[in-house]
């Protein structure tokens, strides 16, 4: 009877262990359930999504765009391209407890939280009705981390803009790309080669920092391909895309139209032509110099079509209409249509994401997995929930990383929020809208 007992005692024991796992969860991030029901794993899928992924994606946009909304509201839109600036905000202005968001494999929002004000009554904290004010939900879970992501942003900041870029180039190293990895809680580092992974591991000594040799170069995604798309030439073939249709409201309330697209198409004022099939290239407008915007945080060209042109904001060879803009988290499945690969969806990998390009520096733009090629520069980004015939602009497609072998291995694109501030200028701004 005693040996019984002591069996079914370890059995009590064992069970009761697995009932605190399944209902508390692991706040590592590696397993499955927390007390609210989420799950606390990062999606990495764009295709064969579970049921209500994207709609619970789209309730998670919503989230984050008042989030990022409302910090731009209190501390206004910095534009200044050498301050790094996440969504146009500081990393002083961003709550301290805060430390980014991601989308979970059921297309759920989690909410990082630094670790010293998280507690498993997160619910009844100060900080936690503060950010439900601010974003109007609670349709959201909490995660600890150890950093916050002011501090993640200075960290990225100091490599791409500051004072250890510098001394890292004295010491030979070039740095490829850096990305704030939300999920991770880390700013990811690529480098070329051995020797400079190890300096670059020596010199830096925080944890925070995450280092990786890649094989690829960013590039943008020019190219010359046939099919529907713009170009610069009367009589040439195709060398970019359009993104969406725009408005500026001129002094005098008179708005003037036309199309975004990207920054890098052009090297000057310059006429844009689109193919309508007859064997001839029709001028559809022009962009100025001096609405090509292209560096920092942004790579935009305003095109002003003429009045004889119809601007339509459907996705082309689709019925889908683009309606306002949203950010995108982390895990987060967005939609790019260029002109040379037509649609493509991946998972959003960095929330902000800074390379050099073309002989431009770039930062906060978003780093994905969905593929592209020459002549997709300047196409639409977009998220959309399940079964709608509507979807939410989220940025530009500018370029990817293509390795040795020539293989693609991420995309990046510009945040729309960050194209329309760039365009509306400084001094007296003139503002921007997509419609």
């Amino acid at each position: 009877m005693k040996k019984i007992f002591k069996i079914s005692l370890f059995a009590a024991l064992f069970m009761s262990f697995v009932v605190v796992a399944v209902v508390f969860g692991d706040k590592s991030g590696d397993t499955a359930k927390a007390d609210e029901g989420f799950e606390f794993v990062l999606n990495e899928k764009s295709e064969n999504l579970p049921d209500g992924f994207l709609n619970n994606q789209f309730e998670a946009s919503k989230i984050t765009t008042r989030f990022f909304e409302t910090l731009n509201e209190k501390y206004g839109t910095n534009t200044e391209d050498d301050v790094y600036t996440v969504n146009g905000i500081c990393a002083k202005d961003y709550p301290a407890y805060f430390a980014g968001t991601f989308i979970n494999t059921e297309g759920r929002l989690i909410v990082q939280i630094v670790e010293k004000y998280y507690s498993e009554d997160y619910r009844e904290k100060e900080w936690y009705q503060e950010f439900a004010e601010m974003v109007q939900s609670e349709k959201f879970a909490c995660h600890p981390v150890k950093y916050s992501y002011g501090e993640l942003i200075e960290a990225i900041s100091s490599v791409t803009l500051g004072d250890i870029k510098d001394e890292l180039s004295k010491r030979g190293v070039s740095i490829v790309d850096a990305g704030i990895n939300d999920y991770l809680n880390k700013v990811e580092i690529g480098v070329r080669n051995q020797e400079e992974y190890e300096i670059i591991t020596d010199f830096l000594k925080s944890d925070i920092y995450s280092v990786s040799i890649v094989d690829y170069e960013p590039q943008d995604n020019i190219g010359v391909y046939a099919g529907e798309g713009v170009t610069k030439s009367s009589t040439g073939t195709y060398t970019f895309s359009v993104a969406c249709r725009a408005r500026r409201l001129l002094p005098g309330g008179i708005y003037s139209y036309g199309y975004l697209t990207c920054a890098h198409a052009f090297s000057g004022t310059s006429n844009v032509y689109i193919n309508t099939g007859l064997g001839t290239n029709t001028l559809i407008g022009s962009s100025p110099s001096s609405l090509q915007k292209r560096g920092g945080k942004a790579d935009v060209a305003f095109i002003t079509t003429n009045s004889n042109i119809t601007l339509y904001n459907t996705i082309y060879m689709s019925t889908t209409t683009l309606n306002a803009n949203y950010s995108s988290s982390i895990g987060s499945v967005v939609y790019k249509r260029g002109e040379s690969s037509g649609v493509t969806s991946g998972t959003v990998l960095d929330s902000s994401y800074a390379t050099d390009v073309g002989g431009y520096s770039f930062t906060d733009l978003v780093k994905t997995s969905y593929y592209s090629i020459p002549g997709d520069s300047g196409g639409i980004v977009y998220s959309q929930p399940n079964s709608v015939d509507y979807a939410y602009s989220v940025g530009i497609h500018k370029g990817n990383n293509v390795s040795s072998s020539g293989s693609v291995n991420y995309s990046f694109f510009t945040k729309m929020s960050n194209d329309l501030a760039a365009l509306q200028g400084t001094g007296t701004p003139i503002p921007v809208y997509t419609y």
